[in-house]
């Protein structure tokens, strides 16, 4: 039978600090932005560890170039002048690469993103045991 301590669970972290995370889009949701534009709600989570953060994208001719960054991180191909529709539903579960920071809002810390970073998620790169990474092993 299960059996755990209650309270001693270790909780998820708020966030990370500040720097390049690769990162997966847990749910995208359309909605409308304050101006009445469309747009597109991310729940994102940094890899690996886990904090979970929100970004949107705007659909609007001045917010376009984010929407192509979003797309070309998690991979897909941009191409001039080709009109595009992005399904909330096919971005859950895409990664990609970002450069979070770090804002303080009534004393807690969230992760906000700073900018898409082209080129798509880097794979996780394994570490040895003993935290060190293999490639400074100098044999």
């Amino acid at each position: 039978m299960p059996a755990y301590r209650s309270g001693d669970n270790s909780p998820r972290p708020d966030y990370v600090e500040a720097g390049e995370y690769n990162v997966e889009v847990l749910d995208a949701i359309e909605s409308i932005s304050s101006a009445g534009n469309e747009m597109i709600q991310l729940k994102l989570k940094a890899l690996p560890s886990g904090a979970v953060f929100y970004d949107h994208l705007v659909f609007t001719e001045s917010s376009y170039w984010k929407v192509d960054l979003f797309r070309s991180s998690i991979g897909e191909k941009i191409e001039t002048g080709v009109e595009v529709e992005v399904r909330c539903d096919d971005l859950i579960g895409r990664r990609g690469r970002a450069r979070l920071i770090v804002e303080e809002f009534g004393g807690r810390k969230k992760n906000k993103v700073a900018a898409w970073l082209v080129g798509g998620a880097r794979p996780q790169q394994p570490v040895s045991k003993g935290g060190v990474d293999d490639d400074d092993i100098p044999f």
